[in-house]
């Protein structure tokens, strides 16, 4: 088995894929592709793409793939862009998935009833469109093998290792974030009760309850007891070390180690700044504008979200003497 090497991965790779399962080989020679799944890199071993279950994030330590020719990582030098379309990506968490659209994209249907659905290659292309860069004709309808034909993105070579029998354990362990995913599914399918199917993520539940506030309390007692607003806790319990100096320096590595390791913290930690200072500004406004209880509740997560953020910035700071 083989794992990513996240050192060569920077946010906004693509990450195509392929396995020995049944089904990803059925699409790999239906559709005369190398591959049958494309995903978008966003952080630190973090990446977003849309399965069966929707949209929503995972681990590259936990994706395992069979042989090293059934991945290839693929880059846009656009950092103009990128961001946007991490900013899409993001956005689209929770979306359903499209099995009409997947199951259409080699024939290039595309119908408008399933516009605000998701199937992998259509989230990646959307996210880049969202930033100006067009990897494909026809983002709606197409397969991973075009992205990763685009002339507008170019290979990144030798991104995989042979796994140790380590990783593989803990690939195949407790997946927090797999966790995430389904809380985030309970709360679609919540609010789709209440304010109808036209709600895709958890984006447009701020738009529905801006439009008619009808639902409001609803939708606040959906999130508090949903375990949404606490799945922080879990990163902050597993890697407290990232947000404490002296537990930082007690890290078992050398000087230069240590270095390295801030260095990559702190970017780690702004790029996450800049995600939940957005939301809590939103949120903010939002709150002040409307009155909604929904927007309160929102506000004081990102609030949350922001200083753990800023204690993760500043611890890595220390470390570097900044």
């Amino acid at each position: 088995m083989y794992l990513l090497d996240r050192s060569k991965l920077i946010p906004g790779d693509i990450i195509l894929t392929r396995s020995n399962e049944k089904n990803s080989s059925l699409i790999c020679r239906i559709t005369n592709s190398e591959y049958s799944h494309a995903i978008l890199y966003v952080s630190e071993s973090s990446y977003i793409h849309s399965d069966l279950y929707g949209v929503h994030s995972g681990n590259t330590q936990r994706l395992l793939i069979d042989e090293p020719q059934y991945v290839k990582v693929v880059r846009v030098d656009d950092p103009v862009a990128i961001e946007k379309a991490l900013t899409y990506a993001r956005l689209q968490v929770g979306a359903s998935y499209s099995k009409v659209s997947a199951a259409n994209a080699f024939a290039k249907v595309f119908t408008k009833l399933d516009a605000k659905r998701q199937f992998c290659s259509r989230l990646v292309a959307k996210a880049f469109e969202s930033g100006g860069v067009r990897l494909v004709t026809n983002s709606d309808a197409c397969l991973p093998q075009e992205i990763a034909d685009s002339k507008f993105v170019h290979e990144v070579k030798d991104c995989v290792y042979q796994a140790e029998q380590k990783e593989i354990k803990f690939a195949n362990s407790y997946d927090p974030i797999k966790k995430q995913a389904e809380i985030t599914n309970s709360i679609l399918k919540s609010a789709r009760k209440l304010l109808g199917n036209e709600i895709q993520s958890l984006s447009d539940i701020t738009s529905a309850l801006i439009a008619d506030p009808k639902y409001d309390n609803e939708i606040t007692e959906i999130y508090e007891y949903s375990g949404y607003l606490t799945m922080w806790k879990y990163e902050q319990e597993r890697n407290p070390w990232r947000y404490s100096i002296d537990l930082f320096k007690a890290l078992p590595l050398s000087e230069s180690e240590q270095y390295a390791l801030a260095t990559k913290e702190l970017e780690t930690a702004n790029r996450l700044l800049d995600f939940y200072k957005s939301n809590f500004e939103q949120f903010f406004y939002i709150k002040e504008l409307y009155g909604l209880k929904y927007a309160s509740q929102q506000f004081f997560l990102y609030k949350k979200l922001v200083e753990n953020a800023l204690d993760h910035k500043f611890t890595a700071e220390e470390i570097l003497g900044k």
